[in-house]
């Protein structure tokens, strides 16, 4: 069912501000808003919603539009909005009839109420004569006065908008006035005027932007409900965030049209404003919509010297961007331009571009071969690619190197001639791609060939497995990847060709430890390891060697060693340009250093590589700011990864649920942690086993003592916290830290043998050399017998680490425990301060115990900011943090934050009761 009309979206705060106008002028201070934006943007669209909205409230409503054919009628656009108020507004027709005398020469009607033509009147008493007219019409009410498009108006009509600023300030009118910025430029005759219009005090500038791509999808959505992602993407795309053309291309989509095809509209306003050219600039206009959406001026004089790209601005076509930079004013001009462009004229065109600018270091290799393309030579294209990619991997930049290879494996399947290259770079590309994590892009090409596996040799075979598995690692299921890998290597035992799976037999290790057999997953590391020796493979030796110290370190819990061994392996992949794989290292490092230094350097490495793979590095920094106490810097990171693991990776996106989910929980914002933590991601397999489901297990149990499921805390948390777990993970799991939430939860429960028992069982694999399992341990023994001693020795490792959460949280037991009135209140400051709310309200609910009378929490809406309360409204409509951030052009962590300030202002636990607090500040305003 396709929807008869498109939403107004994306003008909340234009809407906002033209009705806070409105408001201003009906308390007797008028005003003016000059709307302008390119053709299509939406300016009629708004002064429409705002008339509708205007008028539904009893105001008067006045609309002229000024019209190109119409540009040497002097009032035109007046005349237009009297002849339109004798319908709409009879009071206004009416007032005007009795001034008929002066107003005849706007409208040649009113000649015959007057009696007949008089003189004309001079422009100012004319003038004031119309203001009079709606004046009185109004009443006691207010006037919304729309002149439209007045790019097109005559120069009366001008003097009239000029003689309105000054006077408007003392009317009950708001005269609203829309027009194309590309009509009015520095060069047009009245732009003076409009610049001194601009300064007047009862004037308001409102340029309208274009759409996000979120409101423009919002649009799409809108127009028809069942078009397809891909088509709605495409239409977002090419609509470029101008609202009309966002529709047009949407209703070709729906109806019986193709999508790419240029919307007529846009076909007319290119053949217009190409007539206001001359033949060099229609020649000019031809190499410009050939080089492409952008160009300069160095380009196009190489194609065509001596041309003038001052014209094709002038013409509204281009924008200048800089001195010698030039861009089509939107992407359906530069199409509609090239349609225009002659076939054979296109390709000489295609060849002189791509010769221009293969002389210069400014162009994009993939540039290069995209003119060549066009010009009828793909073989020469190709060649320019595998040169570009042969440079990218002497240099280290694997992402780039990544995108050169797909390219040119998707020209060669768009060409014949090319088809013998076709196998060799689809094999470049699946192996570039999987490199660096480019997964959405991988997949179709992944999944292609494997469905082909059976036609090749066993060594290929044997790669396109290993990145197969690995891929469904993370893009599908943990039990399918493994299924994939060990059905593969049984093939290969089977006709004994192992010495080719030595890649698969290391990313089986990698499955395999990441469901949690660290004694299977010793198995496969050691065979690819001795795969790598027999064969010399060294960079299979680097890859496998990695799993096999992380393997060790779960073994052996020998902290010094697996350091040592993974700097040695990170200065092996330097030496040999291997910078993912430096990078890996460094990752795999950080995870038993716990220094934000080697994380941070991973993360910089791959970044600069150009790999996806970052936001496994940044998965830990964003953990241990947390842990450090940076709660915002956790954010921020979060906020990062969440716009990367939305891209079709399940089980990272899992994993990503149950770390964030304790940065909510951190700062008591149980509602959010618990959306994550029971929504789509928990039905992966992922969630429940391994390495991730320790995480989602750590996670669960925090949050369920946080509510005081103190049953449901200690099964989560014993989970999280197993031998298996600690055995094959060791630090590297956040579920072992959690021990004194676990203990706690125990003795409330009565079962104070049960916590000894946990204690003792973490104490078994001594993991005090880590500095959070260390705090941890330290926390979890005061707990269990709290002493001065074992808390002044838990406070010791708590500040060392540092985690101040669990610092707070020691200090809070020790008020409560020892009866310290002053560790209670220090634990208060200490929560306040790292925004953790829950502890807040945990402290203050230990100092009450202790007799201590505290200052009454301010509930009004004087304790929160402005914008705070703008929030706490949005969550009583119940609009969820990333709507209420597009409402508001906020990112999702500032407006979690917020969030968190207002749990904390008012203390309260919940979204629901925020809803209530907003609703009853509501009912109660006066």
């Amino acid at each position: 069912m396709v929807a008869l009309a498109a939403p107004l979206v994306g003008r909340d705060m234009d809407v906002s501000l033209l009705r806070r106008v409105l408001a201003q002028a009906g308390e007797g201070a008028g005003g003016m808003v000059l709307v302008s934006g390119e053709a299509g943007i939406g300016k009629t669209r708004l002064c429409a919603e705002l008339s509708r909205w205007h008028r539904q409230r009893g105001g008067r409503v006045l609309l002229g539009r000024a019209a190109p054919q119409e540009t040497s009628i002097p009032y035109a656009a007046l005349a237009d909005a009297l002849r339109g108020a004798r319908r709409a507004e009879p009071a206004v027709w009416e007032a005007a009839r009795t001034r008929a005398g002066i107003l005849w020469a706007v409208a040649p009607e009113l000649a015959s109420e007057a009696g007949g033509p008089e003189r004309p009147a001079d422009r100012p008493v004319l003038f004031e004569a119309l203001l009079d007219a709606v004046d009185e019409a109004a009443g006691d009410g207010t006037v919304l006065w729309v002149l439209d498009d007045i790019n097109w108006a005559d120069d009366s009509t001008w003097e009239f908008v000029g003689y309105v600023a000054r006077r408007v300030a003392d009317l009950a009118l708001v005269l609203a006035v829309t027009y194309r910025e590309e009509e009015i430029g520095p060069a047009h005759p009245w732009w003076p005027g409009l610049v001194q219009l601009k300064r007047e005090p009862s004037v308001v500038s409102l340029p309208l932007a274009r759409l996000s791509a979120a409101d423009g999808e919002r649009m799409v959505r809108a127009i028809d409900p069942a078009l397809p992602q891909a088509t709605v993407a495409r239409i977002v795309e090419r609509g470029a965030g101008t609202p009309l053309l966002v529709e047009e291309l949407a209703s070709l989509a729906s109806g019986p049209g193709e999508l790419l095809l240029v919307p007529d509209i846009v076909r007319a306003t290119m053949r217009e404003r190409a007539g206001r050219l001359g033949p060099a600039g229609r020649a000019l206009l031809e190499a410009a919509a050939v080089a492409g959406m952008e160009m300069d001026a160095g380009l196009l004089a190489s194609v065509l010297p001596g041309g003038q790209p001052g014209d094709l601005v002038a013409a509204g076509l281009l924008d200048r961007e800089d001195e010698d930079r030039f861009r089509f004013r939107h992407p359906l001009l530069q199409e509609a331009a090239y349609d225009e462009v002659p076939t054979g004229r296109r390709r000489t065109l295609h060849e002189q571009i791509a010769a221009a600018i293969a002389k210069t270091d400014s162009h994009s290799a993939e540039r290069v071969a995209y003119h060549l393309e066009r010009a009828g030579r793909p073989e020469a294209a190709l060649s320019v690619l595998d040169t570009a990619a042969g440079e990218a991997s002497r240099t280290g930049q694997a992402g780039r190197k990544a995108t050169l290879h797909l390219g040119a494996f998707q020209l060669a399947r768009r060409h014949s001639s090319l088809a013998g290259q076709r196998a060799r770079l689809e094999t470049e590309a699946i192996r570039g791609l999987f490199a660096v994590g480019r997964w959405s892009e991988l997949d179709p090409l992944v999944r292609g060939a494997w469905s082909r596996r059976g036609a090749l040799p066993p060594a290929k075979r044997a790669q396109l497995a290993a990145v197969f598995s690995e891929h469904l690692l993370w893009t599908e299921s943990i039990d399918q990847a493994s299924r994939v890998a060990k059905d593969e290597l049984a093939t290969l035992e089977e006709c004994r060709g192992l010495d080719d799976g030595g890649v698969l037999l290391r990313e089986a290790a990698l499955i395999t430890w990441f469901k949690g057999d660290g004694a299977a997953a010793r198995a496969l590391v050691d065979r690819a390891l001795d795969v790598a020796q027999r064969t010399s493979d060294v960079d299979l030796a680097i890859r496998a060697c990695r799993i096999e110290i992380f393997i060790a370190y779960g073994e052996q819990r020998d902290r010094q060693a697996a350091i040592d061994r993974l700097r040695e392996n990170a200065a092996v992949a330097r030496a040999r340009g291997l910078a993912v794989d430096e990078a890996w290292a460094l990752s795999y490092l950080s995870y038993i250093t716990g220094l934000l230094s080697d994380v941070e350097a991973a993360r910089q490495l791959t970044q600069q590589a150009g790999a996806r793979t970052w936001l496994f590095a940044a998965l830990r920094q964003a953990t241990l700011q947390l842990m450090e106490g940076r709660r915002e810097a956790s954010e921020a990171i979060f906020g990062q990864i969440r716009h990367e693991v939305r891209l079709g990776i399940p089980t990272i996106a899992a994993w990503v649920d149950a770390k964030e989910a304790c940065l909510y929980l951190h700062r008591g914002d149980l509602d959010e942690a618990r959306k994550l933590l029971e929504g789509p991601n928990a039905a992966n397999d992922a969630s429940s086993c391994g390495l991730i489901g320790a995480e989602w297990s750590a996670a669960r149990g925090w949050l369920a003592w946080e509510e005081g499921h103190l049953l449901e805390a200690c099964v989560h948390l014993a989970s999280a916290g197993v031998d298996s777990v600690m055995g094959t993970y060791n630090s590297i799991s956040t579920g072992p830290a959690l021990l004194a939430l676990r203990v706690d939860a125990l003795l409330r429960l009565r079962r104070p043998e049960e916590a000894a028992a946990a204690i003792s069982g973490f104490e078994a694999f001594n993991l005090g050399h880590d500095r959070f399992m260390a705090a941890a341990l330290a926390a979890a023994r005061f707990r269990l017998d709290p002493t001065l001693q074992r808390a002044s020795d838990a406070e010791t490792a708590a500040a060392a680490a540092p985690w101040p959460w669990l610092h707070a949280l020691v200090r809070c037991w020790r008020g409560e425990f020892l009866h310290d009135t002053g560790a209670a209140e220090d634990a208060r400051k200490r929560f306040e301060a790292i925004g953790a709310q829950l502890g807040t309200r945990r402290a203050q609910a230990v100092l009450r115990r202790l007799g201590v009378r505290q200052p009454r929490h301010e509930h009004g809406a004087g304790a929160l900011s402005p914008r705070e309360i703008e929030v706490a409204d949005l969550v009583a409509e119940g609009l969820s943090n990333p709507a209420i951030a597009r409402r508001l052009y906020l990112s999702r962590p500032t407006v979690a934050s917020h969030v968190a300030h207002i749990l904390t202002k008012l203390g309260f636990s919940s979204r629901a009761q925020i809803a209530a607090w907003a609703t009853q500040r509501r009912v109660a305003a006066p």
